[in-house]
Parts: structure tokens; sequence; C-alpha cells
């Protein structure tokens, strides 16, 4: 029997290694660069293949030998390609379009339904229509409205309120903004709009799209881009292979004079990841889309439950004449509701804009455009305004002429400096100048008490001080003072920082503190708790920030400190108790004080980074090129007594790259080394961080599974990359699709010279999106990830993390 065995396992592992099998893999695409998704991708010889995904990639395993590769998908020439496989090979394709293969093509159907034929009558000539305007110039007009539903809920508890909240009760949570701008249009990457006027009634925040430069939505190309609504891609029912994975219907056909006009509904052929559902209006003359309306899946919209866009465009025209977003979000039992209108008028075609004309600055408001009066709103209105925008209107003139008195302004100042019970215990207490512009800030009394600082428990009493100008510029100001009951020793600290050129974000500031700091403050939570990473740091410092060319940053700073050991601090043994095994031996490192002086210089540069011009400041928009970065550390000798002597450097690049329907990449390489240590101490050291215990830390900076902190002084090299599928895969299974997960993967790889280290890991993990309960629109995502990592100096077992994530609204992502 174990003869038996041992003979069949034998031939296996011969067969195995007789059968040995390579990748051919690659990526189709258009002429235009975009991905082809479902294109056949076959073997002659085998008489077996695949098709593309998505994005247009695609994969076969092959023996070595010599094949013929045929790629097919309807409206694109045939094309066949022989490879010789003796590896892994990649072969990526431009297939060349071929229209007139659309009248020979026929999806099969249980009746005879003229809606896929309408469609792919749109797709033979959208490349004529979308040409035909050229380069154009247009008016636009956006009026975006929302209702808050839980503004509705609270009451205004001045005295000495004189207006008559109650009889406006329907317009109670209701926010409006207007805008008039000039749109100069080459393509979607060469835009640039001027605001004309901009007119708020109550807050802008969570508004959709008061800027053109938010993205387009057009079903035109084969792939659907809206930044500002979701990172996702979208694939277009207007595309060759939207024939494939969408199913038409002809819901109604119209006879309006000598042609025929069809509504076809939209839906989603096969269980996919990135598409649209909805309806396109169209007409047997000109095969163009004359009116649209999708909504998109709330799986892929991070701020949104419900959003749709529907579109009107000038006949026989690819240019829009108005389209129109609604949106939903929800929390708890409170739900935002928004509609943005857009329309576009006084269209200027085949224009011929100036050399460089389309630059880096893709929109600019001047300070006229906010004062604009009631005169130019009547002529700039294209959408009429409803009643009830009507009222709000008047209801928000009357509040602000009633609420900029000099009495009511000073009734909500008593209102805002009232001490009461509520500020005393929970929100702490404010005290506002309004003719100074100046706001004081008090903690509340439980946030006088420290119980976990370093040495035991502590009483801290803080105050801060912030100060805005109508130019945008600001200072702040922090204080705070503490007292250690064990100890008896007192420590403190102030803060000063002013912005003084809100455009280029330049600002300076200073600090003079005496605290307990850590000497890795970077490290995993476990080491956090650990006194040897904690020192006395006695410290005064001055910094200063500035972009001084756009994408260019520059930061420097420059400190004095006098560091001492707090090895003879008393401390007790809470922490110890709780986290005993895994902190070890839990006391402060002993060291000689000394003085240091040391400086930083730090430069960031994107280039071609896009951005808005306001009147009184900028807004970054990001770039398709990566930012490369560098940091420069010094130990200053000799100056007021300084011992350390140290050069340190490194360099870096990071970007997120979108990758279509696959998802976005996001990557970090870095690589540093010290230049001279002479006298280096261990604060200054440049540590690498180890792994936390079951949390999984940011996989754009952090390993998962290092087995423990150390320092590095010789050159080293780190690189992180992840990928968020956003569903990708996991959304072709139906039923796994219906639980909203998504998937992501990551990898990354160290090389560390002092530990002859040559560390690498990749994980999977599944995640999903919540709504946050208190605060619309707001989202967050609980994972659960698979970490496994090799080395040469240890071994690590597959682990199990979780990860807890929010959204940020303001930077659009995740991380």
């Amino acid at each position: 029997m174990v003869k038996t065995l041992l003979l069949i396992l034998s031939i296996l592992g011969l067969t195995s290694l007789h059968a040995q099998q390579f990748k051919l893999t690659g990526t189709i695409t258009n002429a235009a660069r975009e991905p082809l998704a479902f294109v056949s991708v076959q073997v002659k010889e085998l008489q077996s293949g695949t098709t593309t995904k998505e994005d247009g990639s695609y994969i076969l395993l092959l023996e070595e030998g010599k094949y013929d590769i045929v790629y097919s998908i309807v409206g694109y020439k045939r094309q066949v390609l022989t490879v010789t496989i003796t590896k892994n090979y990649t072969q990526n394709i431009i297939l060349e379009e071929d229209k007139a293969q659309l009248e020979d093509v026929t999806i099969k159907t249980k009746y005879k339904d003229p809606a896929t034929e309408v469609i792919k009558n749109i797709i033979r000539r959208k490349d004529s229509i979308t040409a035909a305007p050229g380069a154009w110039s247009s008016n636009v007009y956006i009026k975006a409205v929302q209702q808050d539903s839980s503004s509705r809920k609270q009451r205004f508890k001045a005295k000495n309120d004189s207006v008559a909240f109650i009889a406006n009760r329907d317009i109670a949570g209701m926010a409006m903004t207007e805008v008039s701008l000039k749109l100069d249009y080459a393509s979607e990457q060469k835009i640039k709009e001027e605001r004309l006027g901009i007119k708020n009634n109550g807050s802008r925040e969570d508004f959709f799209y008061v800027s053109t430069t938010e993205g387009f939505f057009n079903f035109y190309n084969n792939l659907i881009k809206v930044p500002g609504l979701s990172t996702t891609q979208f694939l277009s029912p207007v595309s060759f292979s939207g024939l494939l994975a969408y199913k038409f219907k002809t819901l109604k056909v119209e006879k309006r004079g000598n042609y025929k006009w069809y509504t076809i509904a939209v839906k989603p052929r096969q269980v996919s990841n990135a598409t649209v559902e909805g309806e396109i209006i169209t007409n047997d003359s000109s095969f163009t889309i004359e009116h649209a309306r999708f909504s998109f899946p709330k799986y892929h919209l991070p701020q949104y439950d419900f959003f749709q866009v529907e579109q009107w465009y000038n006949q026989a025209s690819p240019l829009l004449s108005k389209q129109r977003f609604t949106y939903q979000s929800k929390a708890g039992k409170n739900k935002l509701s928004g509609a943005t209108t857009v329309t576009y008028q006084d269209y200027e075609l085949h224009k011929t804009f100036p050399k460089n004309y389309f630059g880096v600055e893709v929109s600019a408001t001047k300070e006229e455009a906010l004062k604009r009066d009631s005169t130019f709103w009547q002529m700039a209105r294209t959408e009429p305004l409803t009643s009830k925008e009507i009222k709000l209107i008047q209801y928000k003139d009357s509040v602000y002429r009633v609420t900029h008195t000099k009495q009511y302004l000073d009734s909500i100042d008593r209102v805002t400096n009232r001490f009461t019970y509520k500020k005393l215990l929970i929100d702490g207490q404010t005290l506002y100048n309004r003719e100074l512009e100046r706001t004081w800030q008090l903690p509340p009394l439980p946030g006088l008490y420290q119980p976990f600082a370093f040495g035991g428990s502590r009483i801290s009493p803080s105050v801060g001080y912030f100060k805005t100008y109508k130019s945008r510029k600001n200072i702040h100001f922090f204080g705070n003072i503490s007292y250690g009951f064990r100890n008896h020793d007192i420590n403190g600290s102030l803060n000063f920082g002013r912005m003084y050129n809100p455009f280029t974000r330049a600002f300076y500031g200073f600090s003079l503190r005496r605290n307990f700091d850590f000497i890795f403050s970077g490290d995993a939570w476990i080491n956090m708790l650990k006194r040897s990473n904690m020192y006395l740091n006695n410290g005064f410092g001055v910094n200063h920030g500035k972009e001084i060319k756009n994408g260019l940053f520059l930061f420097t700073d420059l400190d004095f400190a006098l560091r001492r050991s707090l090895n003879d601090y008393k401390t007790g043994n809470t922490i110890d108790s709780l986290f005993g095994k895994e902190l070890g031996s839990n006391t402060a490192i002993p060291f000689e004080s000394y003085n240091a002086l040391y400086g930083r210089v730090r430069l960031e540069y994107t280039p071609f980074q896009r951005y808005i011009r306001e009147p009184k400041e900028k807004v970054i928009l990001g770039s398709k090129w990566p930012t490369f970065y560098s940091t420069y550390r010094k130990g200053i000798p000799g100056v007021f007594g300084s011992k350390v002597d140290f050069d340190y450097w490194d360099v870096g690049i990071k970007q997120e790259v979108p990758t279509g329907l696959f998802g976005i990449l996001h990557y970090n390489f870095n690589t540093g080394t010290f230049l001279n240590h002479r006298d280096l101490r261990i604060v200054d050291y440049q540590f690498q961080r180890r792994g936390d215990p079951l949390l999984f830390a940011n996989p754009d900076a952090a390993f998962q599974a290092l087995d423990s902190s150390f320092p590095l002084f010789k050159r080293f090299y780190q690189a992180h990359v992840v990928q968020e599928f956003n569903g990708y895969f996991i959304n072709k299974v139906p039923l796994l699709k219906k639980l909203g997960l998504r998937e992501v993967a990551g990898a990354g790889f160290l090389v560390a010279p002092e530990r002859n280290l040559r560390y690498a890991e990749t994980f999977v993990g599944v995640e999903r999106v919540f709504r946050w309960p208190f605060e619309l629109g707001s989202k967050f995502k609980v994972g659960i990830y698979l970490v496994g990592s090799v080395a040469n100096q240890f071994n690590n077992p597959v682990t199990f993390k979780i990860g807890v994530t929010a959204w940020d609204k303001r930077k659009n992502k995740w991380y």
C-alpha cells in the first residue's frame, strides 16, 4: 500500500513538472487608452480562453509552446497575435474600432426589441457627435438647495430674538447657494471657470456640485469619472463594453414629426461592481442622447445613501442644456436631502484658446463675486426659484438685517458667554468678544484631571485663544500648566501660531514647553505605554511653513531642548498590572542630562498641482503626478551647550492612482540614512515601527507584522502599496454583494542593514461601511484583515487584525 502511494505521488510530481504553466497577462484598451471590458481572449489551438475584466485586464495559464491568441469584441476589429511562451509574459493590446461590425451583431432576446440596436447607433456615432462642437465656452448657473431635518428639531433659546421662527417652520434647516460662472472647455482635463457671482443663504457645507471642477457626468465616455462623488469609476452604458454589461429595454416609442423618439431602460445585464441604472431618451434622426436619468449604487457613495443625475441635452448635440443632481444621506432619524440644478446657456463653439490658456488654476473667484446685488441675480438666474426658495431668500435677508444689529449680536454673545452647568461639566466655556473678533476657550471641569499621566494623576488647567480676521489670516494660542500629585512636579506649555498668507498657507509659530515627551512618538500603541519610551523635555522652538511655488511646500523647524531622564520619578503600577507581560521591564531609560539644538527642513513637491483660487485662499484639487518629499535633520553642536551632532536625510515618493473599475492604488516609497552620527542620542534616533497587537495600522505608513521596533542608522529602504478594490471581486457573487462588503489588499517591504533584515509582508482584508449615527453624511468602515509576512531574521505566523477607519469628507478619502 505504501509503495503504491509513493508511486502515485511520484507520477503526480512528474506530471506537474511536465505540465508547468506560465501566465500570459495584459490589458486591452481602445485608441483613447480606455480599458475595454468583456473582450474575448481565445487560444486558437486550445479552443478555450477568457474575457477581460472591467479594467481591461486578462490572464491565461499556458504551458510552454507557441499559440495564436484571438482578441475580439463587438465594435472592434478582430486581432490575432502569435506568442511564444517560455516564461511569464505580458501582452497589452490596443484594438481598432470597426463600426461597420455593429450592423452584423445581434444580442439575442426572446422578442425583437429595438433598444439594443438604438444604443448601438448612439455608440457608432458618438465620436463624431462629441467632436462636433470643438472647444467651447458657456455661461453656467448653479442652484444648490438642501434641507437638514435635524435643524427642524432645534429651538433658538435667546430671549431677545425677534424673528418669527415658528412662522417659517417649513424652511427650517433649509439652505441654498447660487453660483454664476463662465466655463471654458477644451477637454475634461482642460477646463477653466471664472465664478462671477456667489450667493449663500445658509451654510454651504455638504452641498454637491457648486463648481464644475467636481467632475463631468459624461455618458458618452466609456468610463464615468466623477471624483467629487466617488473614487470609483463607472462603466457607461453607451460603450462597446456596455453592450455586454447592460440590458436595454424599450419603454416607450413616440412619433414626433417624421422621427421616432425612444425611451430606453438601462439595467445591469449581470452582477457587476460599477454600473448605473436608469433610462435614456433618443431619436432615430440624430441618435444622440436627448435626455438621461441614472442612479448610482449606494455601495460606492461614501457620503450619500441615494444619488441620481438627470440630464437634458441641446437637440442633436452632446452639450448639456441642464442637469440636476438629487441626493440624500441619513443618520438615525435625521435626513439630509439636496438637489442641485445646473443650466448651460450662450454656448460659443469652435473656440480657439491661446496657447497655455488652460493651466493648473482651473477656477477663480474674485472678491466682488461675493457682493453681487439683486439686479445681478435677476439677470443671472436661468432656473426660476420656487416659492419656498423665494421665501428662504426673503427670510435669510430679513434674518441678516435683524441678526446684524448691535442689539441682536450682543444678545447672542451674552448667550455664548453665559456660564452654565453643561458648559462647566461637558462643553467647556467660551468667551467671545465680537468687536475684537477674538475667542477664549476654557476646558470643562473633568478635563482638568489627567488620571493616566506619567508618574500618576495630574491636575492640568488650560486656556485657548483664537482670532480669525476678515482676510482669513488668523492667530491661535494654547497654554496649559499641570501639577503631579505623586512627584509634586510642575509641567506646562505655551504654543503660538499665526497664518499670515491664507493663499500660500504661510504660517509661523513658536512654543515653550516642559512636558513628558515620547522618544518615538509614532510607535505601536503597546510601546506608547512603556515608560522606556518617555523622557522630560524642557524646550523652546520656532517653526515656519509656506507654499513657495504651486505644489512646492517648504517647512522649517528649529528647536532647543534641555533633555532629562525620568528614571528618578515615582510611578504607579496600574498599567503594569494590566499589560505587565507585554511591557516587560517597564522603567524609564536612565541617561545623563544634556542640551540639544537641532533643526529640520522638509520639502514636498507635487508637479502640476491643480487648484481653485478663492478670493482669500486656495483650494488644492490634486495632481496626476506623484508627490516627491525629502526631510533633512541636523543636530547642531556647540551652540547653547548643545551636545548633539548628526545629519539625517531621507527622500520618498507617494501617490494615489485611480485604476479604473479596479479601484484605487496608493503607494509610498521611502529611503533614508544618517550622513553622520558623531554624537547621536536616543531621542534623535530614526526608528522603524513594529506592528500593533490586534489592531490594523495605517497601511500607507506602517507594517502590520514587524516583530519589534528598532533604530535605523544605515540606509534603509521601505515601501507600502495598497489596492482598494471597492468590491470589484466580491460583487461578482450576488449573495456577498448584498452584504455590502469590499475587499482590500496590500504589501510592503523593508531592507534594514542594522539587523541584516530583509522583510516583506502582504495582507488581504474585507471591509464594510457603516453610517455614523450621530452625524449626517459621516461614515466609517470596519475591516477584518489576514496578514502574512516573511523575513530572514524571524518567523511570524499568519495573524488576523481588526481596523476602523473614518471617512474624511474634506479630503474625500478613507486614510
